[in-house]
């Protein structure tokens, strides 16, 4: 199984190998998700908040939740110690990057540039079945907004310590951006994606092959490891 945590240009695949066993012939799953059809209530929440993060030819996104400090995926920022922002309003501003947390893939970045929006932060887990509404940059798009739910609870899952994972469309780009409840307050971060492959005929030994598809489901770091990620590093 690939698990792929999307940053525009930049994909990093993870190669794991499942506990229990799986025949190789079974094609490998890959990352992404399908978008909630049925949405009764579009979720309020802070557009001007969100951040779009460039860090050489890669894009990512991100949230702002007061006081210059901005989250985002660990992947996004790399081994970088700045990376450049921009807002909804089309502000661009340097970002210095304070830590970033790998087995979460969750980081923090400040600018002291003007952000005119913030979002606040949730501290809990998003409950199964509880509609999101997320926005990022994906595919080189600025600011889109994705909805769905949640599909499963919170877990460890491949690279990653704690996620929930989502039905909600998640490409390239958005990874680091703020996932958000009804209320408009932040309850997660985008972290990755899983892509199911479509089978695309056989190779020149005969044996098939596969493409990966955009459909899939979404990995989110929920907003309670969030903010414990927080409170240590203001201990």
């Amino acid at each position: 199984m690939r698990f792929y945590r999307f940053m525009g240009i930049v994909i990093l695949a993870f190669a794991l190998v499942l506990v229990g066993g799986v025949a190789i012939a079974v094609p490998k799953t890959v990352h992404t998700t399908i978008t909630n059809t049925i949405i009764q209530a579009p979720p309020a929440t802070s557009e001007d908040s969100a951040i779009k993060i460039s860090v050489g030819d890669g894009l990512g996104s991100g949230v702002h939740i007061g006081g210059g400090n901005i989250l985002t995926a660990a992947h996004v920022v790399g081994d970088q110690k700045t990376v450049k922002i921009k807002t909804l309003a089309g502000t661009e501003d340097d970002a210095t990057v304070l830590w970033a947390n790998k087995d979460y893939d969750v980081a923090l970045i400040h600018t002291d540039g003007n952000v005119s929006g913030s979002s606040e932060l949730d501290c809990r887990e998003p409950r199964f079945g509880e509609q999101l509404q997320a926005i990022g940059n994906p595919l080189g798009m600025e600011f889109i907004a994705s909805f769905g739910r949640v599909a499963g609870t919170g877990r460890q899952y491949g690279p990653w310590k704690r996620v929930i994972v989502t039905d909600m469309t998640t490409v390239m780009g958005q990874s680091g951006g703020g996932v958000f409840s009804n209320d408009g307050r932040v309850v997660g971060i985008n972290v990755g994606v899983t892509i199911a492959p479509l089978k695309a005929g056989k190779d020149a030994a005969g044996a098939d092959t596969y493409t990966p598809t955009m459909t899939g489901f979404g990995f989110v770091v929920p907003a309670n490891a969030v903010c414990d990620l927080l409170a240590r590093r203001a201990s």
